[in-house]
């Protein structure tokens, strides 16, 4: 993508033709912050990357709770707004313009990787899981929040896939699957916690069993929802 692509798109987000609800994202974030926490996987002073950075709400919160942060975007305008904002605020959070399908980190530089509504607007997603497996640590954490299909209208996604995909894609590239979330009247609604690990392939055919009872499961949540 060439740099005016993504100011038109930075300059789109802000003018709220895509919005989030920041006191949405901040639950969120804290959410998952409880829940590893509740299961010994959170560790004080662990590094974590941000993609798709944005205002830094997110980062900044993963800051005030001990952890080190960096953040990339495609957007030259967010990173200089990061820094500003990390000035103003004395919470240090290093941001740098970069792409997640070919990302420049050394490999297992981080603890965890956090991603909050970003994963749909790759355009190669199989390309930055094998980002993420690579630049996360043996046992690090993978989470990031990602919109229901019924979101697909949204010009800036690229991609919206199902929930098995997802979960297989996971496990091709040697996340275990932790934690899943999914809440059928949201527009935001799901949640995925994974653990880097080395798969084998028994528990790559346990793990399809397993992903056959969640999506049973999910089906039954529409159907009781609608």
């Amino acid at each position: 993508m060439d740099d005016k692509f993504w100011d038109i798109f930075n300059r789109n987000m802000k003018e709220g033709i895509h919005h989030t609800n920041g006191k949405t994202r901040s639950r969120d974030v804290r959410e998952v912050i409880y829940w590893l926490r509740e299961r010994d996987l959170w560790w004080k002073d662990g590094r974590l990357l941000n993609i798709g950075i944005g205002d830094g709400e997110e980062a900044f919160i993963f800051v005030e709770e001990g952890l080190e942060v960096t953040g990339i975007s495609n957007s030259l305008e967010e990173v200089k707004n990061i820094h500003a904002t990390r000035d103003h605020m004395g919470l240090y959070v290093t941001a740098f313009r970069m792409d997640a399908h070919q990302m420049s980190f050394q490999d297992e530089s981080f603890d965890y990787v956090y991603l909050h509504d970003t994963m749909e607007h790759f355009i190669a997603p199989i390309m930055v899981f094998a980002q993420l497996r690579r630049v996360l640590r043996m046992g690090g954490i993978l989470a990031f929040h990602y919109p229901t299909i019924s979101d697909s209208h949204n010009w800036t996604h690229w991609f919206i896939e199902s929930p098995r995909l997802i979960f297989d894609w996971l496990l091709k590239f040697g996340f275990r699957l932790l934690c899943f979330k999914y809440e059928p009247m949201a527009s935001s609604e799901q949640l995925y916690i994974a653990q880097k690990v080395e798969i084998t392939e028994d528990e790559y055919q346990r793990g399809g069993n397993i992903i056959g009872d969640i999506l049973r499961e999910m089906k039954q949540l529409k159907e009781d929802g609608s």
